[in-house]
């Protein structure tokens, strides 16, 4: 909390603080709210509280500045708490979280997941197969946090016989790591041919 204001605002600073802080570029922007009928109702409240606060006199003004403090606060947590938790389904997510892994050690992983037939499992190994052989190999660069949809462009890039296969798989893997899941057979066979090719030409290459 601010050193320089009050902590019980009287009316007048109270309802300047709400008019600030809801005027704020975040509450207006994939909100879902129509803070138009807000600002309306919002209005017509402080005109109500502020005539109750005149009648009672200064303890009421203190009343009403906490009222009207609390009621910002209420506001405040229910436009931002939906705001905060759709930037965090959107940020982008690290195809590699502090994995060390081999190709190898990732490739039989995808073995093992496919064996139980946890296929979101499998595709997003599968998926990281690839991108750890084109590390390994040395076509794309090794950067921590790279997203599954930078992996697959850089593969694209270089290998672009793969580009549309390899964005297929990106898709498939930010829908099992951090969507709804739900992948099927087909998701992890694909993801599994998509590393086969790879692989295929990381040794035509290693080979010439």
């Amino acid at each position: 909390m601010r050193a320089d204001v009050p902590v019980v605002p009287d009316e007048e600073t109270a309802q300047r603080w709400a008019i600030e802080e809801l005027a704020r570029p975040e509450y207006r922007e994939n909100s879902g709210l129509s803070l138009d009928a807000f600002w309306e109702w919002l209005a017509g409240l402080f005109d109500r509280i502020g005539g109750l606060g005149s009648s009672l006199g200064i303890p009421g003004a203190v009343v009403v500045g906490l009222i009207v403090a609390g009621a910002l606060a209420l506001i405040t947590w229910l436009v931002l708490g939906p705001l905060r938790r759709a930037r965090r389904r959107s940020a982008p997510r690290a195809v590699f979280e502090d994995d060390a892994r081999s190709w190898v050690e990732i490739r039989d992983a995808a073995l093992a997941a496919a064996s139980a037939e946890n296929w979101d499992l499998a595709t997003m190994e599968w998926f990281r197969a690839s991108v750890r052989l084109e590390q390994e190999r040395g076509d794309i660069v090794d950067s921590p946090g790279v997203t599954a949809h930078e992996a697959a462009a850089r593969i694209g890039l270089a290998e672009p016989a793969v580009t549309d296969a390899i964005a297929a798989d990106a898709r498939a893997f930010d829908r099992a790591r951090y969507g709804a899941g739900g992948l099927t057979r087909e998701h992890a066979e694909h993801a599994q041919q998509t590393c086969a090719r790879v692989e295929r030409r990381c040794r035509a290459g290693a080979v010439a």
